[in-house]
């Protein structure tokens, strides 16, 4: 057999081949598109020609490693180019561990609204809501690239037609390979269904196989276009609820749950005996003296007293700091004495109409 580069390049031999009708349509009407969109693309002046084209690029793939079983997983650009704007090649180990604190933080749309906005206009700019395989054929194109991130094991997606178009169901499931990072993806899954219009009526996660399972049924925010931003806020959070929620959190690790806690100030953390607060309040002085500026200390201890829901900072000058106290004066007397007595080592303390005022002397 002669060599490639002994033969010739030039377009005149044919080769006959077989293909069913429904094929030839399928390639008729797509160069037919193509060139009445792209009339100087010569890839689709002819039927000829888009033939020649796709099985040089594909045998160049061939000469590169790839299969034809590489096809069943094939990354297409428009999916590629949108996660490579939003994503970025990392230490998965690192990452891993990195996400643990976040578990239980809510993916809401306040939070990202970039990213669910802009994930809302690739959906609706590739799928039609109305047309079960445009469903099927996004899932499958968002599947590959999932599947190409070495974070996942296996993605499914199973869609139900009822009488109507809009009565739709369908089953995901989902399995990673990471403990935290499938977690993550488990809640930003929930939440993308939620934006699209789509409610887990019930959710199943198993953590020691990193597996998630929701049931779906397509609301009336699945068919419409609009932005409807309160409407699919609530059912993004009803989504989540499916995976966040304290039955979880208070049978995981203790920080979650103090975590959620710490953003009621109602709560405020006292301590079991006077010698573990005074190792803390010990701690925390010499890291503000050591690493922070002599002039800001009487501040940055506050801010601490402040993390603890002890005070509220009303106000900040160079000359004075205007705060409250919010413990309670008959049940807290020894937490009240001890705040005063640190806050007037570097600075003098007074109060008038109910607010407390600190002037630095240091």
């Amino acid at each position: 057999m002669a060599s490639e580069r002994q033969l010739s390049k030039k377009k005149t031999t044919q080769q006959t081949i077989s293909i069913s009708p429904a094929l030839k349509a399928r390639i008729e009407k797509y160069v037919n598109d193509n060139n009445k969109k792209n009339p100087k693309d010569n890839r689709f002046k002819s039927i000829s020609a888009f033939y020649n084209y796709v099985l040089e690029k594909t045998l160049d793939c061939f000469d590169k490693g790839k299969t034809l079983d590489d096809f069943e997983t094939f990354i297409d650009s428009k999916i590629q180019n949108f996660f490579d704007k939003i994503s970025f090649n990392a230490l998965i180990p690192y990452y891993e561990n990195a996400v643990k604190p976040n578990r239980y933080t809510d993916p809401t749309f306040e939070k990202l609204p970039f990213l669910y906005l802009t994930i809302r206009r690739l959906y609706f700019s590739i799928m039609d809501p109305y047309d079960i395989n445009s469903i099927k054929n996004v899932f499958n194109r968002l599947k590959n690239y999932l599947l190409s991130n070495n974070l996942t094991k296996e993605s499914n997606l199973d869609l139900f037609t009822g009488k109507s178009k809009t009565d739709l169901t369908g089953i995901f499931e989902f399995s990673g390979i990471y403990r935290n990072l499938s977690f993550e993806n488990f809640k930003y899954m929930a939440a993308i269904f939620g934006l699209l219009g789509g409610k887990i009526t019930n959710g199943l996660y198993l953590e020691k196989d990193n597996y998630c399972r929701f049931d779906l049924k397509a609301t009336d925010l699945f068919f419409r276009k609009d932005l409807a931003k309160s409407e699919r806020m609530k059912l993004i959070n009803y989504n989540i609820s499916q995976l966040i929620n304290y039955m979880r959190i208070i049978n995981d690790d203790d920080y979650y749950l103090w975590m959620k806690m710490a953003e009621d100030k109602n709560n405020f953390i006292s301590f079991n005996n006077s010698e573990a607060r005074k190792e803390w309040f010990d701690l925390i002085e010499r890291e503000l003296e050591r690493f922070g500026e002599k002039e800001d200390y009487t501040l940055n201890m506050l801010r601490f007293f402040e993390r603890l829901h002890w005070v509220d900072v009303e106000s900040e000058s160079e000359r004075e700091i205007i705060f409250h106290i919010r413990l309670s004066e008959p049940k807290n007397k020894d937490e009240i004495q001890l705040l005063k007595k640190i806050l007037s080592r570097k600075s003098k303390i007074s109060q008038r109409d109910g607010k407390h005022y600190l002037e630095n002397i240091s």
